[in-house]
């Protein structure tokens, strides 16, 4: 490959998103240009424009992969500034359709870290490509359309409105989140906007901040507890750099949990077991609880259209938002960034020009958006309340993963392959392999007999 075939190229956002998609264009541009709203950070922190940093988030197998392979030796320095590695069959406990998964030993293992560790030291990495600039401080205004494609943008500073710069571009993407303004500019500029989807979940999720206990007997370093539907509790907990847990409570359609310490600890204690109450009442708090709503998951539909202006891509949660407590915000991300590399690959070796990137960009994005959007969406409507649309075959698909939950309790083999697909390492079908599908149907039987020599064993117990 040829490196730096095209000219210069600016992304709207520094969020994960537009971070990698920087790093993918840095390969194929001589200048790459992100601008963000944020001042800049000089240590891992929340930050204004990503409030769900606060909150739990899970780095999956799928984008811990491609960030690996963007950035080399980035896993050994994220567990170098205290991120844990976490095995998804020894180290997570994991309770959902009221049983629990099985524990063995995975081949798949993660890191846990905080969202501000991972999004700092992914941009620390960016910055120090020579031929990247980030613009902090500053806010895009609109694109710049000189009647045959996107040239540039206008964008001006967040302290000072009358400050204003115009950049040029051979190619924009926009990264800016859920509120981009591009399908309002389309219309501005005489194109159509993009058809959008939407499933309204109202979720509702407060996190805290707490010192892990030391304690020496605790099996899990990862803790998911789920009510079954329709109740519409759950919560996790993931350890963070420097000694630290955070715990994120969960409640769909209203039922959301309180920001007060003691209504925190009491939604804790009204999950299905006491299990995370428990860790959580010997733990001490670094904080109050802090509070994220999400209404509704956001799918922009760009593949659909036939006229957009050449120049410009979407990207990220500008493109699809999901239920953010699945945790593939950051996964998804990285497959566009994948795309976005696989598009312009093909740019270089046949010599096209940009003109269309956006015809096949947008089918592949389209394609890596499938994903994620169906398992989220998937679980959504599982409550009666969630609006949308709803595929045929729902009824069915919400029976047989209910089975697959339950098989998981017995059975590695279809552990390991659901945590495949929850990583999106692996397409939802693979859980519908013949020897998956043998397991999951067969394991009822396998679960009364574990039942049944508990029970004998706890029988013996009491006549001793």
């Amino acid at each position: 490959m040829e490196r730096n075939s095209f000219g210069d190229a600016i992304v709207i956002g520094g969020s994960m998103a537009g971070l990698l998609a920087a790093r993918v264009l840095a390969d194929y541009f001589k200048t790459v240009t992100v601008i963000e709203r944020d001042e800049r950070s000089e240590r891992p922190e929340p930050r204004r424009g990503v409030p769900q940093g606060r909150h739990a988030h899970g780095l999956l197998l799928r984008g811990q992969d491609t960030i690996c392979r963007l950035f080399a030796d980035i896993r050994d320095e994220l567990l170098a500034a205290g991120a844990t590695p976490v095995n998804m069959g020894r180290d997570v406990k994991w309770f959902h359709f009221d049983v629990w998964k099985c524990r063995y030993h995975s081949a798949l293992d993660f890191i846990s870290a905080s969202r501000p560790l991972i999004e700092w030291t992914v941009a620390e990495r960016v910055r120090r490509l020579p031929n990247v600039q980030i613009m902090h401080g500053w806010t895009v205004e609109s694109v710049v359309y000189d009647g045959q494609s996107i040239s540039g943008v206008r964008a001006y500073r967040r302290d000072d409105r009358a400050t204003e710069k115009r950049l040029t571009a051979d190619l924009v993407i926009d990264a800016s989140g859920r509120a981009s303004q591009i399908p309002q500019q389309l219309r501005v500029l005489g194109f159509e906007r993009p058809e959008e989807s939407a499933v309204r979940i109202d979720v509702g999720y407060a996190s805290c901040l707490f010192r892990a206990p030391p304690n020496a007997s605790r099996d899990w370093k990862t803790l998911y507890v789920v009510s079954q539907p329709p109740a519409k509790r759950g919560g996790l907990i993931l350890p963070l750099e420097g000694d630290r847990w955070i715990c994120t409570l969960v409640g769909m359609h209203g039922d959301h949990p309180p920001t007060d310490l003691a209504g925190y600890l009491a939604f804790a204690k009204s999950l299905p077991v006491p299990d995370m109450y428990e860790a959580l009442r010997s733990a001490e708090p670094l904080g109050e609880p802090v509070r994220y709503g999400f209404p509704a998951g956001l799918r922009r539909h760009y593949e659909k259209l036939r006229r957009f202006p050449p120049g410009l891509l979407v990207l990220g949660d500008a493109l699809c938002s999901f239920n953010p407590i699945y945790g593939q915000g950051m996964s998804a991300a990285s497959m566009y960034a994948d795309a976005l590399q696989a598009c312009l690959e093909e740019r270089v070796a046949t010599g096209w020009s940009l003109t269309d990137l956006w015809r096949p960009f947008f089918r592949e994005v389209a394609r890596a958006a499938d994903r994620p959007w169906e398992l989220a969406t998937g679980e959504d409507f599982r409550f009666a309340q969630t609006t949308g649309t709803r595929a045929r075959a729902l009824k069915f698909l919400h029976w047989y993963t209910e089975k697959v939950h339950k098989a998981a309790s017995v059975s590695p083999q279809v552990t390991e392959r659901f945590y495949e697909v929850m990583h999106l390492l692996k397409a939802p079908t693979a859980l519908f392999t013949p020897a998956i599908l043998w397991k999951v149907m067969t394991s009822g039987k396998a679960r009364r007999n574990t039942r049944r020599a508990m029970d004998q064993k706890a029988s013996v117990a009491l006549r001793l």
